[in-house]
């Protein structure tokens, strides 16, 4: 559980979660596909600018050393 809080992919995770969560609530409550495909692209631009970062900063770790 520990490794899941250090993660450096949960700003990932925590946008696929919530695009996850909003499509059930909006299937149940009715079909709002504007909604869900604002949720995707939400969790879409955070797991890209999560990628950038990870990789920008293992980029510049490896630099220094």
């Amino acid at each position: 559980m520990a490794e899941k809080e250090t993660s450096r992919w949960k700003l990932s995770m925590v946008g696929f979660t919530a695009f996850v969560l909003a499509t059930i609530f909006y299937l149940i409550t009715g079909p709002n596909i504007p909604g869900i495909l604002g949720f995707l692209t939400s969790a879409v631009i955070l797991f890209i600018l999560n990628a950038v970062y990870i990789f920008f900063t293992n980029k510049k770790s490896k630099k220094q050393t």
